[in-house]
């Protein structure tokens, strides 16, 4: 029972897709249906001609319009199939389109737990298979039942007794039919599943395929993806099984209808209760429902590949949206004065009393601080909630309790493109997006001058490296950047977040790759733009964090101690020890 269940959701929701295209399919469906009609009348035009003969009248007739007949259901079939061609590749794009824009709407913390092979195979393979759906098998199984039902009608005109037969066949057909798309589509589900992890494995090797060379893991890469391979042969086997014996079974109801109606036609004949014509007829009719009988063999697999298919594509649709908390909600007015480097007074954001936790595991609490013009650093041990707190300024994540400020407002009273239109972001890993250095670095940054672009290039040492490109800023950067260093790359992304102009820079371990040269013409940009704009920064370096305005010390979620850097270090002793470790001072070159 739940299978069905199943099922028939997944048809309410395969519905809801095809719902804008009703329409077309209503039309789609006339077509099918008229076209069907067409070579139902033929037979009746048979046995007219058999009629013609045993009366010695003329064949020109009734041939004419037999072959009329043969055209019109022949031209009706190809602009169907060309249209419900057109119809599904429509509405596979539109689905992709609208997954794409809900995978990237949606929360960071949601998105980022789901594998990004799985994610992929969602939008690609199965968006795919529901197009098969829609396309062929979808009007031709909903009229299929229409033109089995007006071909046994006129059976019946013809003969009861032979009509009984043909029916009696076709009820044990169709329950197998039910049984076997049931199967084939719990077995497509495991199947496509067992593809997208498959996907998801190969994914990880190749993001990290240095990393999988170095460690000599290639071996144990291709097993695990070869498994998820061969599990995805074990149950799409099954679905082949399912299949065959589906073909097997429609086959052999044809064949078995056929040969009980020529025994019984044949007896009829015989005895006087049907002439020649009728049983010529009502084979001919026998012989037209296997094609719709074949049809369905071939478009229930389809459905439930469809099916199964819905069911993961919904998964993705249903992906929760970043939720806007508006109007206000006595946190403030929303208001928000643009500041910082645009004039005025400078921006400041705070922490007041901050609580946060990912399922139930505490990482902040009760944090409170203000940063305010100039350079703020964030250190700690690993896990300390450096990274969350830059999140939380971004509304990656909402707090539990207290609130993020941005100039005394809420930050959850701002929209969020409004919002992060007012900051800029430096993750670890600087990501490049973009075919070209040029591209990598403007992205998401509107209409630069040239000018200023040059100026970001110099403030991050990369403009006498620009210049002995092959092409200039137009150089591609290669796949996931790997002809650009690591160091090279973390400064282009400092060069793209100065470009954006925005009133507060965050920087999470922005340094973590640059020498020791490249570091301190970093950090002497960094104190210009602090001047008119927050620049907070969370590091491992004592070299980032000497140069601070204010450290804030984090340990275990909670802040410790805030200061400069001096005087932490003859005030607080988890700081001194901290700023004396090696993985402090040797990243920098220097001694605290």
């Amino acid at each position: 029972m739940s299978g069905l269940d199943g099922s028939s959701g997944s048809l309410r929701v395969l519905w809801r897709y095809v719902h804008d295209m009703r329409r077309f399919l209503a039309v789609m469906m006339v077509l099918e249906l008229v076209g069907n009609a067409a070579a139902l009348s033929q037979p009746l035009i048979a046995r007219w001609v058999l009629d013609e003969l045993k009366a010695g009248g003329s064949l020109s007739r009734p041939l004419m319009v037999l072959g009329g007949l043969a055209v019109i259901g022949m031209t009706l079939s190809g602009a169907c199939t060309l249209f419900l061609g057109r119809g599904a590749l429509r509405l596979v794009t539109n689905l992709r389109c609208a997954l794409v824009r809900r995978v990237l709407g949606g929360s960071v913390a949601t998105v980022e737990r789901r594998p990004v092979g799985d994610v992929l195979s969602r939008i690609g393979t199965d968006t795919t298979l529901l197009g098969d759906t829609v396309g062929d098998a979808l009007v031709r199984s909903a009229a299929t039942p229409v033109v089995v039902l007006a071909a046994l009608v006129l059976m019946g005109t013809i003969d009861v007794l032979m009509l009984g037969v043909v029916v009696g066949v076709l009820v044990i057909t169709a329950l197998g039919e039910m049984i076997a798309g049931q199967r084939i589509r719990e077995a497509t589900e495991r199947t496509q599943g067992r593809v997208a992890a498959m996907t998801s494995s190969m994914q990880r090797a190749l993001i990290a395929f240095r990393t999988v060379k170095a460690s000599g893991t290639e071996q144990a890469e291709s097993d695990h993806a070869c498994a998820e391979a061969e599990a995805a042969f074990r149950a799409g086997r099954r679905a082949v099984r399912v299949e065959a014996f589906l073909g097997m079974l429609t086959a052999v109801s044809v064949d078995v209808t056929f040969l009980a109606v020529l025994a019984v036609g044949g007896a009829r004949v015989a005895s006087g209760g049907i002439g020649v014509g009728d049983l010529v007829a009502f084979l001919l009719y026998v012989m037209f429902l296997g094609e719709p009988i074949d049809s369905l063999a071939f478009t229930i697999p389809q459905i439930a590949q469809g099916l199964a298919a819905v069911r993961r594509i919904e998964a993705l649709r249903s992906l929760p949206a970043e939720a806007e908390e508006l109007p206000s909600r006595g946190r403030g007015s929303g208001r928000v004065t643009r500041t910082g480097s645009n004039g005025g007074p400078a921006p400041e954001v705070r922490f007041d009393g901050v609580w946060f936790g990912y399922d139930d595991r505490p990482v902040l609490r009760d944090v409170s601080f203000a940063a305010r013009r100039g350079l703020t650093v964030l250190v700690g041990p690993s896990g300390a909630g450096k990274t969350t707190l830059l999140g939380l300024i971004l509304r990656f994540a909402d707090v539990d309790r207290g609130r993020v400020l941005l100039d005394a407002v809420d930050v959850r009273e701002l929209e969020r493109d409004k919002l992060r239109r007012r900051l800029a972001y430096v993750q670890q890993e600087a990501a490049l997006l973009g075919e070209t250095v040029r591209e990598a670095m403007l992205y998401g940054v509107p209409s630069p001058s040239s000018a200023d672009v040059r100026g970001a290039l110099r403030a991050v040492a990369l403009d006498d490296w620009a210049g002995s490109l092959p092409k200039g800023l137009d150089t591609p950067v290669g796949e996931r950047g790997v002809a650009i260093s690591g160091g090279q790359r973390q400064r282009l992304a400092v060069a793209r977040a100065l470009l954006r102009g925005a009133d507060v820079l965050l920087l999470d371990e922005a340094t973590s790759q640059l020498d020791a040269v490249s570091e301190r013409t970093l950090l002497e940009s960094l104190a210009r733009e602090a001047q008119s704009r927050v620049v907070l920064a969370a590091t491992h370096r004592v070299s980032v964090a000497a140069k601070a305005d204010q450290i804030v010390l984090l340990i275990e979620g909670g802040v410790r101690a805030v200061g400069r850097h001096a005087a932490l270090l003859r005030s607080d002793p988890v700081y001194r020890e901290l700023a004396s470790a090696p993985s402090w001072a040797s990243e920098a070159g220097t001694e605290p």
